[in-house]
C-alpha cells in the first residue's frame, strides 16, 4: 500500500489547481469539475481553448432525480450519464439531452489503467460534506467499524473529498492510524488521474454512502461494499435537496436500489452489479466520438449566438478586470 499523503501534500493537492482551459472563465462548471474537461474535449476532439458550453450531471446519478440548477441552466446541450435520465429529462424538458459516456472510464481505458497486481487491502470513501451539507455523525464509531472488517480486507485506508480535507476531518483518521489520501482540489485537471493513481493498489473499496467512486471503482474491476455506521447529514443551502436532515435511501427509489445491490460485504463483483454500473456510467449508451463532436460544437455556436453569451462574456470581463485592478492598487502601496 502507498504511504499516506503528508499534511502538506493534502493541503497542497486541494488547495492548487491546474486549469487547461483559461481563455474566459468556464460558463458551465459541471462540465469542468472533477478533470471532467479535459476527457470530454479528448472525447469529443474538441480543443482546450474553446469553452465547454453543456450542462453535465457531476457524476453517475444516484438518485435518478433532475435537479433544479440543471432545468434552469441555458447550456444548449444537457448529457447525464444514466440513459434513465435522459429518458426523465426528456418528460420535462424539450432541450437537446444526451447520453454521456463517463468521463472517468474513457480516462481509465485511454491510459490502460489497471488494479495493480500487488494490491491490497481496502480504500474507504466517507461521506463527504461541501459547503452547504454538514455531518453531525460521529466519526469515531465509523472508523472503529473499519478496524472490524476482517483480515482479508485489511489495512484500510481513506480517501477523502477536498472539502473535508478544507474542513480539517482527515486530522481524526490520521490520529486513529488510517492512512489518507485524497484527489485534491475539484477544479483540477489532474483530479481523475490523481483518483485512479489511488484506488488501483487497492483490492477492495468500501463506503458508509452510494457515491460516484461506487461507480468508478466497480467499472474498474474493484469491488464495492456498503458498511458502517452512515452518514449524519444536514443540508443547510444546497437547493437541490430537501433543507435541514436528509436521508437520500428515504427519499429516492433509484438510490434504494444501488444501496440494495451494494449492501452486503463481499469479495467479489456480481453480473448484476456489473451490468447496472456499466448502465449508470453510459458505457452501454453513450454516443459515439464523432456524435460527441458534433454537440460540442452545435452547442458552441448556438452559445455564441445567444443572448446568454454575450452577457456571460461581459460578467467575465468585468471579473477579471475587477482582480486586476486589486493587483494594480495592492503593489501600488509598495511604489508610491
Amino acid at each position: 500500500m502507498i504511504p499516506s499523503m503528508t499534511d502538506g501534500e493534502l493541503k497542497q493537492y486541494c488547495e492548487s489547481a491546474k486549469v487547461s482551459f483559461k481563455l474566459i472563465s468556464p460558463p458551465y462548471w459541471t462540465a469542468e469539475i472533477y478533470g471532467f474537461g479535459k476527457w470530454i474535449r479528448k472525447y469529443g476532439y474538441y480543443p482546450s481553448f474553446l469553452p465547454l458550453c453543456i450542462f453535465t450531471d457531476h457524476g453517475p446519478a444516484q438518485t435518478g432525480v433532475i435537479s433544479p440548477h440543471e432545468l434552469e441552466s441555458d447550456a444548449p446541450t444537457q448529457f447525464y450519464h444514466s440513459p434513465n435520465c435522459v429518458n426523465t429529462w426528456k418528460k420535462v424538458s424539450r432541450k437537446r439531452c444526451k447520453v454521456l459516456l463517463s468521463p472517468f472510464a474513457f480516462c481509465r481505458k485511454m491510459n490502460r489503467i489497471e488494479v495493480m497486481a500487488n494490491a491490497r487491502g481496502t480504500l474507504a470513501f466517507p461521506a463527504h460534506t461541501t459547503d452547504s451539507i454538514n455531518d453531525h455523525s460521529d466519526l469515531n464509531i465509523y472508523i472503529n467499524q473499519l478496524k472490524k472488517l476482517p483480515e482479508e480486507y485489511q489495512p484500510v485506508a481513506v480517501c477523502l473529498h477536498p472539502t473535508d480535507i478544507k474542513n480539517g476531518r482527515e486530522k481524526i483518521f490520521k490520529e486513529n492510524g488510517l492512512p489518507v489520501y485524497t484527489a485534491g482540489n475539484s477544479l483540477d485537471d489532474r483530479f481523475t488521474e490523481r483518483f485512479y493513481e489511488i484506488i488501483k493498489h487497492f483490492k477492495f473499496t468500501t463506503s458508509n454512502i452510494i457515491g460516484a467512486y461506487t461507480y468508478y471503482a466497480v467499472e474498474m474491476g474493484l469491488p464495492f461494499f456498503l458498511y458502517g455506521n452512515g452518514p449524519g447529514w444536514v443540508n443547510y443551502s444546497d437547493k437541490n435537496i430537501p433543507l435541514g436532515p436528509f436521508n437520500p435511501y428515504l427519499l429516492y427509489q433509484d438510490y434504494r436500489t444501488v444501496h440494495d445491490l451494494f449492501s452486503s460485504v463481499t469479495h467479489q463483483i456480481s453480473t448484476e452489479q456489473k451490468n447496472y454500473i456499466l448502465r449508470e456510467l453510459g458505457i452501454l449508451n453513450g454516443i459515439s466520438r464523432f456524435e460527441m463532436a458534433f454537440t460540442l460544437y452545435l452547442s458552441f455556436i448556438e452559445w455564441l449566438i445567444n443572448y446568454s453569451s454575450i452577457k456571460y462574456l461581459i460578467l467575465d470581463f468585468q471579473t477579471r478586470l475587477g482582480r486586476a485592478l486589486k493587483r494594480i492598487n495592492f503593489f501600488s502601496k509598495f511604489n508610491p
